[in-house]
């Protein structure tokens, strides 16, 4: 089969990528091995988190990212679950506060609608956290998103525009001729087209190696867990204060002391945790999340790290300590050195778009970026910052990643 356009995966970056070519009259035909949304799209937590995006391609796309979910919201043929009620990091030791405070004010800087909260603010927004919340950061341009069914409304839009879009086929390998990329071997035969666009996530890096290419892009593990349908008590999307040390943006603040960033629960666990809560619209709580970087793609929780978690939940949340756990999972993203991710023509006809560690808040952004370098148009972001040839380090598994 020939298309004009093939689309490697099909989570958040490969419908979105689907969906903006075909709107553009492209002929898209897109491979996802499992099921539209199988990986990180169908596993994360759903935040659209700008609160410590960096400051250049990070928070840039992250800002016409967050922007965009409203135009789909109106464009897509089928709704999508969103919400805007901001994000926040709490922290409940007054030694903390300074670091916040200052925090806020880089942010402010850096062009974010952020502000600093207290005790009673905290706990207005997020009903059953422990009662001496000390404050938080929170950011109004934060939102929240239930990720499978913005990969589903994605999908039905390309489908809506012509796209062909398959599940079950597994990708195994690059089919070049004289350098330039021609199609792909598959489990269902050989797919051709004039352009292919590398969207897989977490499995790139695999392919990419059965194909000769060399990419480092690594892993990296969230295992969460939802509890049965509460009444609405969490408006925004909420981090913790262990989520702090993963930003660079606190890490680097002249106020910094790493060691009120440290919890008891992660020295008992060996894991580095990045606690959360979210509420969705049925009103299931997602918690979470203890992070750890496998070697290979690993989509199974773990006893240790869903104890860690009800501790560290137990702890913080003490109004979910009673609350009926539904399901527990894991989800595995994509990352490179430099945290950006790789969105290029690595070889004449193949473009790489992976490496998305905040896909949430990039990745519908990036898929309409994958339109405009397939239609040779110019690109409404500088993508100097996320270019193939840029200076990337080899990723280590096993190894801590700090954003």
């Amino acid at each position: 089969m020939t298309s004009s356009v093939l689309i490697v995966g099909g989570g958040l970056v490969g419908t979105s990528s689907a969906y903006f070519s075909a709107r553009e009259g492209l002929n898209v035909t897109l491979l996802e091995q499992k099921s539209i949304g199988f990986g990180a799209s169908g596993r994360n937590p759903g935040f659209v988190w700008l609160h410590c995006r960096n400051p250049g391609w990070a928070l840039n796309v992250s800002k016409k990212g967050r922007a965009l979910y409203d135009e789909l919201r109106n464009d897509l043929p089928v709704p999508f679950e969103f919400r805007a009620d901001g994000g926040l990091i709490y922290f409940h030791d007054e030694r903390q506060a300074p670091i916040f405070k200052e925090f806020v004010a880089a942010r402010q800087a850096d062009g974010l609608d952020m502000t600093l909260l207290g005790n009673k603010e905290v706990r207005d927004l997020v009903g059953p956290i422990r009662e001496d919340v000390v404050g938080a950061s929170y950011c109004a341009e934060d939102a929240q998103i239930n990720t499978p069914t913005v990969v589903a409304a994605l999908a039905a839009g390309a489908r809506a525009h012509g796209a062909d879009l398959r599940e079950g086929i597994t990708v195994s390998k690059l089919i070049f001729s004289g350098g330039r990329i021609m199609g792909v071997e598959t489990n269902e035969g050989n797919f051709f087209a004039d352009k292919v666009v590398i969207a897989s996530g977490a499995w790139t890096e695999k392919l990419m190696r059965a194909s000769g290419l060399e990419v480092p892009i690594g892993r990296e593990r969230l295992q969460v867990m939802a509890t049965k349908p509460l009444p609405m008590q969490i408006k925004p999307v909420v981090y913790g204060p262990t989520a702090a040390k993963a930003y660079g943006l606190f890490r680097n603040l002249p106020s910094w002391d790493d060691a009120l960033f440290r919890s008891k629960i992660e020295e008992e666990s060996g894991y580095e945790m990045l606690t959360l809560a979210s509420q969705r619209a049925n009103g299931e709580i997602l918690i979470g999340c203890p992070m750890d970087y496998p070697s290979e793609v690993d989509l199974f929780p773990t006893l240790d790290g869903l104890k860690a978690i009800a501790d560290d939940i137990i702890t913080d949340f003490p109004g979910l300590k009673k609350a009926g756990i539904d399901r527990v999972w894991a989800g595995v993203l994509p990352f490179t050195s430099d945290l950006v991710p790789v969105i290029d023509e690595i070889a004449p006809g193949l473009i790489m778009a992976a490496g998305h560690v905040f896909g949430n808040s990039a990745g519908p952004m990036t898929g309409k970026l994958i339109s405009q370098l397939l239609t040779e148009t110019e690109p409404e972001i500088d993508m100097t910052e996320v270019r193939w040839n840029r200076e990337l380090d080899p990723v280590i598994p096993g190894a801590t990643v700090h954003w």
